[in-house]
């Protein structure tokens, strides 16, 4: 993978950790997407990070863990367009979906730079 791909890879990651920012949890996102955004900008340089790539998958295997009833939650609904709306209280798997889904992102790219 060229640079430029990395690069774009890890502002993709930044820009997830920046939108985490109206989050009401946003220490944990925010630390996990800089986490990831961090190896393909080692990369990047030339850097193998195996050790990070092991701590971010730790991270995103537990938020994973987590998200999961919620985005079942959100599956089961009748309601599967309100990922698009508002966060409302009387949804709250909508938050859990959304997570899972940044989570979901966030696997995918460690397992390809795992490699």
């Amino acid at each position: 993978m060229t640079r430029l791909v990395h690069a774009i890879v890890a502002l993709a990651f930044v820009f997830m950790a920046a939108i985490q920012l109206n989050d009401p949890d946003p220490a944990y996102w925010i630390v996990v997407y800089v986490v990831v955004a961090a190896i393909p900008t080692a990369r990047a340089f030339g850097y193998r990070t195996p050790k990070l790539i092991l701590f971010a998958s730790g991270m995103v295997l537990s938020g994973l863990i987590i998200a999961t009833p919620g985005t079942i939650d959100y599956l089961t609904s009748s309601d599967l367009a309100a990922i698009r709306g508002k966060m409302l209280g009387e949804k709250p798997y909508v938050e859990s979906a959304r997570e899972f889904i940044g989570l979901t992102m966030a696997a995918i790219g460690l397992i390809y730079y795992r490699k």
